[in-house]
């Protein structure tokens, strides 16, 4: 009983420090958060995940599909202005039946 004591004492910082180290996100993903959060005013476009990437994957309807997108190529385009040599992977948008 005491052994098995010392062993999860002496593990527990390891495990704290392996939890906190898989929550964090790329660099890639705080980019396309950046890009979605300027880009998210489309009633019927949905953030489904965020990749480790940064490609960015929505759900939505066909007519704003193209809206969505370009604004999401502009804010690339801004993003790509002071981060030279960025690569944005393009993002996915999975139409929703009418």
């Amino acid at each position: 009983m005491i052994g098995a004591r010392r062993i999860a004492i002496a593990l527990a910082p390891a495990m704290a420090a392996a939890g906190c180290m898989t929550g964090a996100q790329t660099f890639e993903q705080d980019l396309a958060y950046q890009r979605w959060k300027r880009c998210d005013t489309f009633a019927n476009i949905v953030l489904q995940r965020i990749d480790t990437d940064g490609r960015v994957i929505v759900t939505g309807r066909e007519f704003e599909q193209y809206p969505f997108l370009n604004c999401m190529a502009a804010q690339t385009r801004e993003q790509q202005k002071s981060k030279l040599g960025l690569v944005v992977p393009d993002p996915i948008v999975d139409l929703r039946p009418r």
